[in-house]
């Protein structure tokens, strides 16, 4: 009995130590360059996708080390990247440029990837090879605007240059998104690829092409991949592949406006007018010169996309006497210092503290000059009254002496 009882510990020890064995994290890591191959002076971003193939949480996932060739430069890459359930993957974008002076090769960036088990931590090192091919006569000057908002609609402008001698004949201009990606940034009536029939030497072209960003696209540095295609002067077909950095936010926008105005009360009414929900949003009231308002700060809460809600401030008018007259009064209070500015600050949907100012037209000074309007207007209705009386009291005195003036006519004759 002792035997068997000895044996069944020594089996559920085996099973316990074959489960330490078997729950461990594993991560996987790969490395890919965008574009392909790229010239000096040109950006170019790494997608970094690290994959947990093990059978345990893999935790404190951090880049520990980036070690770059010499014509390569990086900003600061040394991050830490959470945490991976078994089976997940993540994916990470670095941007970089190479060194305008560069010589076509291979190089390389290696990063030292460290992720931990408890007190257990294991490192690997993948590699990105970076293709840099001897310059080009086309380049990409400008992709405008650099960063679009979730649900924005925009116009997206890329500036192209040929910088070489001969002009350059069927131009197809393709742009693209990652794989996974590619449903984040929609074209618009149009699709990504356009032709240009010929392109002069020493010249440039911009290409705008309309797009919608998805409401659910993550948040972040996207690199959009470029593609010209060509016919050179010898008539042999050249591609180039470059690639151009965008950044995706969940910025939304506000308006502010005046809902009601008294002598002493100021109501504002704040909007959310953009896409994406506004975080933890208070309202500051800036400085002015000729009034002032309080409290200065009102707590807004949340704001989803089209919602609004209203704050009230108590108003103390200053720099203003009773004496001004009404022209002094309207220019004083028409003056650009006395917009009413206040500061919209929130947190996107990404965890950044964004804050916006906004400029209000001081209605007091519509309302003070309305009654200071409405006060001329009555004093001249009541001069007008008093003149009126004047003229009708003076018509009645002459109409009495031309009859007294008749009757003492008659008497006379009669006499």
């Amino acid at each position: 009995m002792k035997r068997v009882f000895a044996l069944a510990l020594f089996a559920l020890l085996l099973v316990n130590v074959a489960k330490a064995i078997t729950l461990q994290p594993l991560v996987y890591a790969s490395a890919q360059v965008y574009p392909q191959t790229i010239f000096p002076g040109s950006d170019g971003f790494v997608q970094l996708t690290l994959k947990n193939v093990g059978t345990d949480v893999a935790d404190s996932i951090k880049i520990s080390q980036v070690k770059v060739d010499g014509p390569i430069k990086t900003s600061e890459w040394n991050a830490d990247l959470g945490s991976l359930n078994p089976g997940d993957s993540s994916t990470y974008f670095f941007k970089f440029s190479v060194d305008p002076s560069a010589s076509p090769g291979l190089y390389t960036i290696q990063f030292a990837i460290d992720y931990c088990k408890g007190s257990v931590c294991q490192t690997i090192y993948p590699n990105a090879i970076i293709n840099v091919q001897a310059p080009s006569t086309l380049e990409l000057l400008s992709v405008s605007p650099s960063s679009l908002k979730l649900g924005e609609k925009a116009n997206v402008t890329f500036e192209i240059s040929n910088k070489g001698e001969f002009y350059i004949n069927n131009l197809v201009f393709t742009w693209s998104l990652p794989t996974n990606y590619t449903s984040f940034i929609l074209p618009l009536g149009v699709g990504n690829r356009l032709t240009i029939s010929k392109l002069p030497a020493k010249s440039t072209y911009e290409i705008t092409i309309p797009v919608y960003v998805n409401p659910s696209a993550a948040v972040g540095s996207l690199p959009l991949m470029i593609t010209l295609q060509y016919t050179d002067k010898a008539g042999n077909i050249q591609v180039i592949n470059l690639v151009a950095g965008l950044e995706i936010t969940s910025e939304t926008d506000f308006d502010v406006s005046i809902q009601d105005f008294s002598q002493n009360s100021l109501t504002l009414v704040v909007t959310n007018i953009g896409s994406t929900t506004a975080y933890s949003t208070i309202l500051r009231v800036l400085p002015s010169r000729n009034f002032l308002l309080s409290p200065t700060v009102a707590v807004l809460g949340n704001l989803n996309a089209g919602d609004y809600t209203t704050a009230t401030f108590s108003v103390q008018m200053l720099n203003i006497t009773r004496n001004e007259t009404n022209r002094t009064l309207e220019r004083s209070l028409n003056r650009t210092s006395d917009l009413i500015r206040v500061e919209v600050s929130y947190t996107d949907s990404s965890g950044v503290r964004r804050s916006i100012v906004k400029e209000i037209p001081p209605m007091y000074a519509s309302v003070r000059t309305i009654s200071t309007l409405r006060t001329n207007q009555a004093q001249r209705t009541q001069v007008s009254s008093e003149g009126m009386t004047y003229i009708l009291i003076g018509i009645v005195g002459i109409v009495a002496l031309v009859l007294i003036f008749r009757y003492a006519l008659r008497r006379g004759k009669k006499k």
